[in-house]
């Protein structure tokens, strides 16, 4: 029996339930600080893996440094800054759904960054669809309504997801580089190490300041449940599955995470209080978006004839 399909199934939940989770934390700690107590937590499991590969990071060139270095930086930080900041600006207009929704769109920057660096041919399935899925985004965001030109509340969120998306679809192409030198755990891990440094620094630059001192006994059990859940073991959970799958069934597979984001925002486990009223253009955009997103990846797959990744939380 190939039990690769049921642990993407595993992952791409735990990711849905990300959000119950962080939107708790965003209300009270800066995301910088954030991004870098769940990487340090993260880092704890994950030290058995390093300790066991210290050996291995030794032959790294300075490359590949470089690369590791630069996936930390897009990754797992800028991405998970980007998308922790939505959530926590996203309670204002009380709209858990779209900032999570938004992430599925990550397959399209995957596959234009990897025409741009790895000289990939676009298909024309995939262009005529693109424009197709960012119009299901729109309408997940804005329904009907034209976009204000003020850029605040949902405009924020939608941007700062978008950018999200970005940065963990250019983590993936980054991935495949660093990933010829080191196994994915080892990767992992150490980019879990090199995040704790970063987030610290992306911290001071934006201002963002934190003290230990204020973090509860609540808060940090959380941060132990992101790390054992959604953080490390999610994304190792992942990865064991991917091995085992082709791309086109891991696509299928985590259109659970979709599924679950939606159940959480319309019944009263939405962490924002109140179950989320979806209009009838949100509802349009979000078939729109995931059956577009679904052929993409799929056509996709079938040119490349190899399993392909794709990362959606480091």
């Amino acid at each position: 029996m190939n039990t690769g399909p049921f642990l993407i199934m595993i992952a791409a939940s735990l990711w849905a339930l990300d959000g119950l989770l962080r939107t708790n934390l965003s209300g009270a700690i800066p995301s910088a600080w954030i991004v870098m107590i769940e990487h340090a937590v993260g880092f704890v499991i994950l030290l058995p893996l390093f300790w066991r590969a210290r050996e291995k990071f030794k032959t790294l060139t300075g490359r590949d440094w470089l690369v590791l270095i630069a996936l930390t930086i897009v990754s797992s930080v800028a991405g998970t800054i980007l998308f922790t900041e939505a959530l926590a600006r996203s309670f204002a207009t009380y709209d858990y759904a779209t900032p999570l929704l938004l992430l599925k769109l990550q397959p399209i920057f995957v596959i234009l960054l990897a025409v741009i660096f790895l000289k990939e041919k676009l298909t024309a399935k995939f262009v005529a669809l693109v424009p197709v899925a960012l119009f299901g985004s729109y309408l997940i965001s804005f329904g009907w309504h034209a976009i204000p030109l003020t850029f605040t509340n949902k405009e924020i969120v939608v941007l700062l997801s978008l950018g999200a998306t970005f940065a963990w679809g250019a983590g993936t192409i980054l991935s495949k580089t660093i990933l010829k030198k080191l196994s994915f755990s080892e990767a992992t891990s150490m980019r879990f190490l090199l995040a704790i440094p970063v987030a610290y620094i992306a911290a001071q630059i934006l201002g963002q300041s934190y003290s230990f001192a204020h973090l509860t006994g609540g808060q940090f059990w959380r941060f132990v449940i992101i790390g054992f859940t959604t953080g490390a073991a999610g994304v190792l959970i992942y990865y064991r599955g991917l091995q085992k799958t082709e791309a086109k069934v891991s696509t299928i597979a985590e259109l659970i995470f979709p599924i679950i984001s939606i159940l959480i925002a319309i019944t009263p486990l939405n962490p924002y209080g109140e179950a989320q009223v979806l209009s009838m253009a949100n509802v349009a955009g979000i078939v729109i978006l995931l059956a577009s997103v679904l052929i993409i990846s799929i056509d996709y797959a079938k040119k490349r004839a190899l399993p392909e990744t794709t990362e959606i939380d480091a």
